[in-house]
């Protein structure tokens, strides 16, 4: 079979069902995610809402009023010093340079 049609036939064919595939699949996948966003939406409004009557629930519980946490302060950093700045290496007078010295150790100028 493949060797009856050319190269570029087949891959007509093919792109033309990956098309097929991908809008067949669309509108299934836009629908799952509508979905998902309604039950997210449904159970946040719910969380919301029920947050003050659980607070309640556990102060008549004989826990007393929930205590809320302080909120976190971050200080600023301590300064840091800067590093030190290296040094340059000593060379001898008249030195080629290392790519120019390793070109000709390994033989390949």
């Amino acid at each position: 079979m493949k060797a009856d049609i050319s190269l570029a036939e087949r891959r007509r064919i093919e792109r033309d069902q990956q098309a097929d595939i991908r809008a067949a699949l669309a509108p299934r996948h836009f629908a799952a995610m509508m979905e998902e966003q309604a039950i997210t939406a449904y159970w946040f409004a719910h969380a919301l809402e029920a947050g003050p009557r659980i607070r309640a629930m556990l102060a008549g519980m004989g826990h007393g009023p929930i205590a809320m946490p302080a909120p976190v302060v971050i200080t600023d950093p301590e300064p840091v010093a800067p590093a030190p700045v290296p040094e340059p290496l000593p060379m001898r007078a008249g030195a080629p340079d290392l790519p120019f010295d390793l070109r000709q150790r390994f033989g390949l100028q």
